[in-house]
């Protein structure tokens, strides 16, 4: 396990020793890992990358549509991946479906949960992260479906 600290500096006039808090937990077998991202809003998937390069992951991505979900998965095969389940409008039921063939483990960050429910064979038993989502729990079910 990898944990990431923040140290806070004592409010103006305390005389306290600013303290180190511990802001990630990383379970040392993801780290290298590759992982797909596929999320169409650029500021999230930003925001994805962002933590998951800080946390030791390769990122595959970020790609914002199936299309361009399946031409990635022609040249590279991640060891799980992160899928926002509306993209722009369509679903990514399809890729999801490719993953579980690959033998792939997945989880959605999505604040469409109820839209699982048209494909409920290909998202049965996945994990959803939700919008907004938290750094540390993404970390923390990518150590899970990893591990």
């Amino acid at each position: 396990m990898v944990t990431f600290f923040c140290q806070t500096a004592p409010a103006a006039g305390e005389t306290e020793v600013a303290v180190p808090t511990a802001i990630l937990k990383v379970p040392s077998h993801i780290l290298g890992r590759r992982v797909l991202v596929v999320e169409d809003e650029p500021l999230v998937a930003w925001e994805m990358v962002q933590v998951l390069t800080a946390a030791g992951v390769r990122v595959l991505g970020p790609v914002g549509s199936v299309d361009a979900a399946f031409d990635l998965l022609k040249t590279a095969r991640p060891d799980a991946a992160i899928l926002d389940l509306n993209l722009g409008g369509e679903l990514v039921t399809p890729v999801a479906r490719r993953l579980r063939q690959m033998g792939v483990p997945f989880v959605l960050a999505t604040a469409y949960n109820h839209l699982r429910d048209e494909a409920e064979d290909a998202f049965a038993g996945v994990a959803n992260l939700g919008k907004p989502w938290a750094s540390a729990r993404c970390v923390q079910v990518l150590g899970e479906i990893l591990g």
